[in-house]
């Protein structure tokens, strides 16, 4: 029992020396320490004090205060110059647009150089041909264009003069006939079909007239109209004009002309005059003069001032067939027949030359009223309305 009480006490006694050891071997001495201290302070005379230094109490390890390092700030990455972008080429339209134009140059759609450049003249000319061919009409050559431009649509035209316009409104295009031969096809815009107010505050629709006309009045340049900006507007009835303008989209968006682009109207003005025979026909926003059809005197495109009157805007009145011409008669003889004698009535006046209805009575006798009454005059059946249309 006192063994392991002496175990017990010895051995944390001896572990404790074993640790002071080790701690006293890795610091610096503390007797050289004080030796230096007392070395350097001399011995005051006198002083009572032994020549043998007292015993020091072992003084507490001193305490070392921890200084952290300042942070030292990241450091910035070093930039790395930013590599330019190689230039790379345009994509191009994905078809050979040269051999394009000279298609739609033999086919009567384009008139613009074949120079490779995929410009509005060679998208206005693919969409009119995209229009004749039943195809999407967005500019654009694609697989059926392509394939179109193989085999394409041959054109019906309804016929007339050897120089003419045609205009059909259910493909939205346009035909300039000249000399009797195909000379262009151009993509158009007509009438809508919406509401629109006039300049008088009325309210009229936006409708194409069909039917056959002719070039009444052109204007060259710029025309400034209540309802927009017209380019070179060649009229063919009342205020409806053949006009260029800065928008043509491949359906019906106009108040009722017939828009080109800018640079097909100038080709058109160029090309036909006042009395060019104009023929519109199809479509679905359309209405017929003389009809009675929903109409207005005040359109698309012109103000009221300058639109023709209504009887120079009419087409001629149909003709109409002469009264019949009366019956011829003789002249009653001098001495009249006797009365006894009927046998001449039938020679005098011919049964066969004579209608039923006018025959002449037993004794013939010239009838004025029949003779000098002139022919009831022909009424026009075929003029425009007047008044504004919904």
């Amino acid at each position: 029992m006192s063994r392991r009480i002496a175990l017990t006490v010895l051995v944390p006694a001896l572990i404790g020396t074993m640790v002071g050891v080790g701690m006293a071997a890795f610091r610096p001495s503390e007797r050289q320490v004080v030796g230096v201290e007392e070395s350097s302070s001399p011995p005051v005379p006198g002083s009572d004090a032994p020549s043998i230094p007292p015993s020091r109490s072992p003084s507490p390890s001193p305490t070392v205060e921890r200084i952290d390092p300042l942070p030292t700030p990241p450091a910035s990455p070093t930039p790395f110059p930013t590599p330019s972008p190689e230039p790379t080429a345009t994509p191009g339209p994905g078809y050979d647009v040269a051999a394009v134009q000279q298609r739609l140059t033999d086919l009567k759609y384009y008139v613009g150089a074949i120079d490779g450049k995929a410009g509005p003249a060679t998208v206005s000319a693919v969409m009119a041909f995209q229009k004749v061919n039943g195809l999407g009409a967005d500019g654009v050559v694609g697989p059926l264009t392509q394939a179109a431009l193989d085999n394409p649509v041959t054109p019906t035209l309804r016929g007339g003069p050897g120089t003419r316009i045609e205009v059909e409104l259910s493909a939205q295009v346009l035909y300039f006939v000249q000399g009797g031969e195909l000379s262009r096809i151009m993509p158009v815009s007509s009438g809508s079909g919406q509401s629109y107010t006039t300049a008088s505050g009325g309210t009229a629709r936006s409708l194409t007239p069909v039917g056959t006309f002719t070039i009444e009045r052109r204007i060259s340049g710029v025309r400034e109209a209540n309802l927009g900006t017209l380019y070179d507007p060649m009229y063919f009835y009342r205020g409806w004009a053949i006009h260029g303008s800065n928008s043509v989209p491949a359906y019906p968006a106009s108040h009722g002309c017939v828009r080109l682009t800018r640079s097909d109207a100038l080709w058109l003005f160029d090309r036909a005059p006042v009395g060019t025979a104009v023929s519109l026909y199809g479509g679905t926003h359309v209405f017929t003069p003389g009809s009675g059809a929903a109409g207005t005197d005040t359109p698309a495109g012109d103000t009221p001032a300058d639109t023709p009157p209504v009887e120079t805007a009419a087409p001629a009145p149909a003709p109409t067939t002469p009264p019949p011409a009366p019956a011829p008669s003789t002249p009653p003889p001098s001495t009249p027949p006797p009365a006894e004698t009927p046998a001449e009535t039938p020679v005098e006046t011919p049964p066969v030359e004579t209608p039923p209805v006018e025959t002449p009575p037993p004794t013939p006798a010239p009838t004025a009223p029949e003779a000098t009454t002139p022919a009831p005059a022909a009424t026009p059946t075929d003029l425009e309305p007047t008044a504004t249309g919904t």
